[in-house]
């Protein structure tokens, strides 16, 4: 099938002008996020002496209300900047104790909050004390004005970069047959030049944030002058001549370890030029005409460097999203189109099904990145001891349980109402689910939320592999499988990185309403791909005949020593790492993005890893091979609790998911008498009862850290190696004694 040119051109043009706009989105909520951090993290820096004299007060015993002087030292705080509208003093029960400038409301710090709360009448950054906390109203028109320099900027960026589409587009269809081009040739086309486009936007744009970040680390040190400045003359208007203050190193030297830009505060009175590694200020010190006084403020480069790599790799994560959605963009239209003419009523449509599986991938995956930590945070808001921790797995323990009796109602909820309904059914569970968590303000909440939401993941999930199981054409099924995996891991790599981002830029319950939003457009792609609206032949999947291949001894201790260990680590993926991510000072995005290199492993090298595996190693000790590294490689990250460690964790993890779980599926081939469908069967079984106790055996330990905890998922794969290991030689025990007297003979 060839493309006229015109046409091709139009194609390519457009699909640039769409994910250049998506670009463009992405890369301006990342920017927006990054100033407001910086900002904030400026701004109260103003806070620092206020919080020392207040926790200096109170660690004598006086209550915060009965503290003298909170307006004059509230005002301070106010005076020291013109961005700060009002300052607030509340205890810890949310009390208002004193307040100063524009009205602050009712607004105060919840279990979804962490620095500072971004709304359209001002930022809210909260800063804790001893006896409560100090509240900063934050004029948001410095956000603003900084958004739309960037909004100018990447939109001339834009223009640039389409105009170069437009030239690129046109030499290569120029270059292109008379009679058109290919469909694969156009196929090629548009994917290396949407690729090139997003890796030019990105890197510009990536540029442009380095530099930002660089004119907010200089703004840090000048606020941190302002600082020393009005403390010295606070203290000098008291009636003490400056030459005859004490303890000024001390002072420098508690104020340093609050701003983790600088390593070093100083003062003297010598001349000195600014370099890379130090900035000097004069400051205007009341009483003091005969020198100049300045502060030497040095920056720590280890940890601006440090910044700066996270910026990196937040913004190559945004073009890596880009590129995937662009490459899933270019292959389905042009599978569309060549498809288009071949497609039959009542079959599935290929092109439609890979599409909604990877929007629905993005859509239900959106807060895997921070789900965990939100379910800690709101078992933190309810005041319980550390022993009942095991109860912030509990959204997670509901939600296996669902997906559960969702596996157990699917095969016959299929065949009586068909795959389009049931399908259906799932993606609606996962719009109220999805509404459930935005309205979710306490642990009980998310917890039936939680447990409403995992229908969706039941149905769906299982739904399409009962559906490639029940085909009678072994292609056919093996196609569908392969669509399924790699579509859902590139759409889980893209989702988990957009719902932190968003998270970080706006809140959590922002990203459930968007996720309901994407949730709907899932609802007209199951109309799309044609499933059909009955499923035939689906009595061999009954989990009644299914249950009587437990009687096996083999197949039991498979299920009980591998299948269960094996999903309880997928756990140190999607739950512990992101807690980990937290405890290390990590944002949403960067986990998300770790996140992201774990589906992106298991999406595009499953094929050739468990085919290299497969061919060298019988899968039931491949099987073994498979758990056994996997208790390695995560039992590195927890005897560490290093931050690499974690990484090379989750990066080997994924590595023994590309062959583990096609081996698992393989491994009790050659018992006699098993049969696959009913083992598969029973193995989405066993690993769903692996999923429901997994959070709750993990939280259990969250007392520990999350390295900690992560251990008990190296206990469980410890066990069940070597029950599965005891398995396998009796087995073969059994089998040699035959193969002796057949020798003896």
């Amino acid at each position: 099938m060839r493309v006229k040119r015109q046409q091709a051109m139009i194609i390519i043009v457009l699909l640039s002008v769409a994910m250049t706009i998506f670009t463009t989105v992405l890369t301006t909520l990342s920017y927006r996020k990054t100033q407001a951090d910086s900002y904030v993290h400026a701004e109260v820096l103003n806070t620092v002496g206020a919080v020392r004299k207040l926790n200096y007060a109170l660690s004598f015993g006086k209550p915060i209300d009965k503290f003298f002087g909170l307006d004059d030292l509230l005002g301070g705080i106010d005076e020291l900047s013109d961005e700060i509208r009002g300052v607030e003093i509340i205890d810890n029960e949310g009390n208002l104790i004193e307040s100063t400038g524009d009205a602050m409301g009712e607004v105060r710090p919840d279990s979804f909050d962490s620095e500072y709360r971004m709304e359209e009448e001002g930022i809210y950054a909260f800063v804790p004390f001893d006896a409560g906390t100090i509240i900063l109203k934050l004029d948001t028109g410095v956000i603003h004005d900084r958004t739309r320099e960037y909004i100018g900027f990447i939109l001339r960026l834009d223009a640039l970069i389409l105009l170069a589409v437009v030239l690129a587009v046109f030499v290569s269809c120029i270059i292109a047959s008379q009679n058109g081009i290919s469909m694969k040739q156009l196929r090629i086309t548009s994917v290396l030049i949407l690729v090139t486009a997003q890796f030019v936007l990105g890197g510009l744009s990536m540029r442009h944030l380095d530099t930002a970040y660089s004119d907010s680390v200089a703004q840090i040190a000048q606020t941190s002058a302002l600082t020393v400045k009005n403390d010295i003359n606070s203290v000098v208007e008291k009636g003490i001549p400056y030459k005859e203050l004490t303890g000024l190193d001390s002072y420098l030297t508690n104020l340093v370890a609050d701003i983790p830009e600088l390593s070093n505060l100083s003062l003297g009175t010598g001349a000195a030029a600014s370099t890379n590694q130090m900035t000097a200020f004069e400051l205007d010190i009341k009483g003091v005409a005969d020198e100049t006084v300045r502060l030497f403020c040095y920056y720590d480069r280890d940890m601006i460097r440090s910044k700066r790599i996270n910026h990196v790799i937040d913004s190559m994560i945004l073009i890596l999203i880009a590129v995937f959605i662009s490459m899933e963009s270019a292959a389905f239209l042009t599978r569309h189109m060549e498809m288009k003419g071949e497609r039959k009523k009542g079959e599935l449509y290929l092109p439609g099904f890979r599409l909604f599986v990877f929007v629905a991938g993005i859509t239900f995956t959106l807060d895997v990145g921070f789900f965990s930590v939100l379910s800690a945070k709101l078992f933190g808001t309810m005041g319980l001891p550390e022993s009942m921790s095991f109860l912030s797995g509990m959204p997670n323990t509901m939600y296996s349980v669902a997906v559960l009796i969702g596996l157990l109602a699917c095969s016959s909820l299929i065949r009586r109402f068909g795959m389009r309904r049931i399908l259906m059914a799932g993606v609606t569970m996962g719009i109220i689910g999805y509404l459930f968590f935005a309205v979710s303000v306490n642990l009980p909440m998310l917890i039936l939320a939680r447990f409403v939401y995992g229908f969706c993941d039941g149905i769906i999930i299982n739904a399409i592999r009962l559906y490639a199981s029940s085909q009678a054409d072994p292609a056919l099924h093996t196609k569908i499988l392969v669509e399924y995996m790699a579509a859902t891991n590139l759409g889980v790599s893209c989702g988990v990185v957009i719902g932190g981002l968003i998270a970080d830029v706006a809140s959590y319950t922002l990203v459930f309403l968007i996720g309901a939003a994407l949730a709907i457009v899932c609802l007209f792609l199951v109309l799309f791909a044609e499933f059909p609206e009955r499923q035939e032949d689906s009595e061999k999947m009954s989990f009644v005949l299914a249950l009587k291949e437990l009687k096996k001894p083999r197949v039991f201790l498979f299920m009980i020593g591998a299948v269960v260990p094996v999903y309880i680590a997928t756990l140190f993926v999607a739950f512990t790492f992101p807690l980990f991510g937290n405890e290390a000072g990590f944002s949403n995005s960067i986990v998300s993005g770790c996140l992201m290199l774990n589906f992106i492993i298991i999406a595009y090298l499953t094929d050739p890893i468990s085919d290299w595996v497969i061919k060298r190693i019988r899968p039931d000790i491949a099987m073994a091979v498979y758990m056994a590294l996997q208790t390695a490689s995560i039992g590195i990250f927890v005897l560490t609790g290093r931050v690499w460690a974690a990484i090379l964790a989750l990066v080997l993890t994924s590595l023994w998911d590309c062959f583990g779980m096609v081996v698992m599926d393989l491994a009790l081939d050659h018992v006699e008498g098993t049969s696959t469908e009913k083992c598969t069967l029973l193995q989405m079984l066993f690993g769903k009862l692996g999923m429901v106790i997994g959070p709750v055996a993990i939280t259990a330990w969250l007392s520990k850290g999350a390295a900690g905890a992560t251990g008990v998922i190296v206990i469980f794969l410890a066990a069940g190696l070597v029950v599965y290991g005891l398995s396998l030689i009796i087995d073969v025990s059994k089998k040699r004694p035959d193969a002796g007297r057949m020798e003896g003979r």
